[in-house]
C-alpha cells in the first residue's frame, strides 16, 4: 500500500514537519506541500489518493473551495486537518465533500492512521468531532427511521455505525457481515438517499434529524 498525500497549509513549519513525518512512514508518499489554493493550480497534474487540507488559508476559507479543490482532484479524498474543535465547520465540511476532519492537537501518529483509515473507505474523524456529531444525532428529535423511511432496518444500523467514522472492515466485523455485503448495503444507501459519499450519508443524518 503506497497512499500519495498532498499537504495544503499555510504554516510552512507545520508542512515542513508533515512532509518528513510521512517521509518516514513507508505508507506514504508526498506528492506536494504548498501554502494556499491558488498553489494547487500548480501541481494540479499531480494525483494524490488523499489532500490533507487546513481550513484557514490566506485566500480564505477552504470550506468554501472544497469542490474547487474536487474539480482539480476528482480522484483525491479531502480530509480537512482544523486547528479548532468547531461543531459547525466539521458539519459544512462533511456536507461540501470532504472525507474526514481531524484536528492538528492530534497525534501524528493518529493523523496517519486516520488517513489510511481514508484510504481504506472510512471517515476520519477526530474523537471529540466523532463526539459532537453523536451528541448532535441524539439530540435530533427523528430517528433515523423517521427521515429515511425507504432504508431497511439493517441499512439504518450500518448507517448508525458509519456517523461514528469506521471503516468499512470495522463496519463488517462490528456487524458479523462481509466486507463486500458493507459495499453492496452503502451502494443502495445512496442511491435510495440520492447522495455519493460516507461524508454526504453523515451530513444527510444530521442536517434531516
Amino acid at each position: 500500500m503506497l497512499i500519495k498525500l498532498g499537504l495544503v497549509d499555510d504554516s510552512r513549519m507545520l508542512r515542513e514537519y508533515f512532509v518528513d513525518f510521512f517521509k518516514r512512514s513507508p505508507e506514504f508518499e508526498v506528492l506536494f506541500s504548498v501554502g494556499d489554493l491558488k498553489e494547487l493550480y500548480r501541481v494540479q497534474n499531480s494525483q494524490p489518493d488523499i489532500i490533507l487540507l487546513d481550513i484557514m488559508l490566506p485566500s480564505g476559507n477552504s470550506l468554501k473551495s472544497i469542490s474547487k479543490v474536487k474539480q482539480l482532484f476528482p480522484y483525491a479524498h479531502i480530509v480537512i486537518l482544523s486547528g479548532v474543535e468547531d461543531p459547525a465547520a466539521s458539519h459544512t465540511a462533511l456536507i461540501n465533500g470532504a472525507k474526514g476532519f481531524l484536528l492538528k492537537s492530534s497525534s501524528s501518529d493518529f493523523i496517519k492512521d486516520a488517513l489510511i483509515k481514508a484510504y481504506e473507505g472510512g471517515t476520519p474523524l477526530s474523537p471529540v468531532i466523532v463526539n459532537h456529531l453523536i451528541d448532535l444525532k441524539n439530540s435530533n428529535t427523528h430517528s433515523l427511521a423517521d427521515i429515511a423511511p425507504q432504508l431497511t432496518r439493517r441499512e439504518i444500523d450500518l448507517c448508525n455505525l458509519v456517523v461514528t467514522g469506521m471503516s468499512n472492515k470495522m463496519i463488517a466485523s462490528s456487524m458479523n457481515i462481509a466486507f463486500f455485503t458493507v459495499n453492496e448495503h452503502l451502494k443502495h444507501i445512496y442511491k435510495k438517499l440520492n447522495i455519493n459519499s460516507k461524508g454526504e450519508l453523515i451530513s444527510y443524518i444530521m442536517r434531516n434529524g
